[in-house]
């Protein structure tokens, strides 16, 4: 027979081609936007992962926020609402804070304690932090950890501010 006697072991170098081009494509997912292509993540499917409110509106409800500022250092403290009919789990504040200057902003991702928010719960953030300058601004925002921003709504009551009127005399 013609083959009789050939040594035709072909499991090495296909091996070696799979392994190759395994490494490539690994390669490419990483350097390229294959990936992207490939999986069916979009903005569409992030916003998918936000439930929505009974009203309609947005799905947090910030019913407190306070800072304190000593020289360069800022504490930020304040409470939101899960005002939707399901839990929300690892939400986290997203504080971002400016000096004077606005050249040396700092950035803080706190989680908001408890980790699973129940419908209608309270759950509440402090973050601190010491910037280069005088405090000069904030901005919070909330997010689900390794997930979209979370849009929210101000529900804090008017703030009490007394004027004083002069006694006639």
């Amino acid at each position: 027979m013609t083959f009789t006697g050939r040594d035709r072991n072909l499991a090495r170098p296909i091996g070696i081609g799979v392994a190759i081009a395994a490494i490539i494509f690994i390669f490419a997912t990483m350097t390229t936007n294959v990936a992207a292509r490939m999986l069916p993540m979009s903005d569409d499917y992030l916003q998918a992962m936000i439930p929505t409110a009974t009203d309609g509106a947005e799905p947090l409800g910030l019913t407190m926020l306070s800072h304190d500022i000593n020289e360069k250092a800022i504490s930020v403290t304040g409470s939101i609402r899960n005002r939707t009919k399901e839990p929300m789990n690892n939400v986290i504040a997203v504080v971002q804070m400016q000096d004077t200057t606005g050249r040396f902003p700092q950035t803080a991702e706190v989680p908001i304690m408890p980790a699973n928010l129940q419908p209608d719960a309270i759950g509440t953030f402090m973050t601190m932090a010491t910037l280069q300058e005088k405090p000069g601004g904030y901005i919070v925002k909330f997010r689900f950890m390794d997930g979209p921003f979370i849009p929210h709504k101000d529900e804090r009551g008017p703030s009490i501010s007394i004027t004083p009127t002069p006694i006639p005399k």
